[in-house]
C-alpha cells in the first residue's frame, strides 16, 4: 500500500504475512506467537524432521532451502556448498523445489550422498514449505 500511495511501481517480492502468520498458519504442527516462539519453533522443527525422515534432534542445526530450481535462483550454489558444510558441521538440510531436471537430479544425488543429513523433496508441496519456514533454524536463500 505504501508503494501505491507514493506512486512507486515494481515487482514486489516477499510473502503474504497473513497466509504465513505462525499464530494461525493451518499448515504448522504447532502455532506460535512472540511469547511462545522458542518452544513453538522447536516443536515445529521436530515435526519437520520427523515428516522428512531425518533424526529428530533439537540440537542439530536445520537449514532449509525452498525455491524454483532455475539458474537465477542458484540451486547449484546451494548444492555445491552442501559437501563443504557437511565436512565441518553437524547439520541437517531440507531442500524443496521443482524446476529444471538437471537440478532436480542434483538435489536427489546430494540426498543420496548424505543419508540421514539431507532430504530433497522435488515436488511442489505448499504445506511442507510452511512447515520448513516454521521449523528451520536457518533459511538458505540463494540467487544469482
Amino acid at each position: 500500500t505504501i508503494m501505491r500511495l507514493t506512486g512507486i511501481t515494481g515487482i514486489v517480492n516477499g510473502m503474504d504475512v497473513s497466509e504465513w502468520d505462525p499464530t494461525k498458519d493451518k499448515f504448522l504442527a504447532v502455532n506460535y506467537d512472540v511469547t511462545t516462539a522458542l518452544e513453538g519453533k522447536a516443536l515445529n522443527k521436530e515435526a519437520l524432521q520427523a515428516e522428512v525422515g531425518l533424526p529428530v534432534d533439537r540440537k542439530v542445526p536445520l537449514v532449509a532451502f525452498i525455491g524454483r530450481l532455475e539458474e537465477q535462483k542458484g540451486p547449484d550454489v546451494m548444492i555445491a556448498a552442501i559437501p563443504e558444510i557437511m565436512k565441518d558441521e553437524d547439520v541437517q538440510i531440507v531442500l524443496l523445489g521443482t524446476g529444471k531436471k538437471k537440478f532436480e537430479r542434483l538435489l536427489k544425488s546430494v540426498e543420496e550422498k548424505f543419508p540421514g543429513k539431507v532430504r530433497a523433496v522435488v515436488r511442489f508441496n505448499a504445506p511442507l514449505a510452511h512447515q520448513m519456514m516454521a521449523g528451520a533454524d536457518m533459511l538458505a536463500v540463494t540467487s544469482r
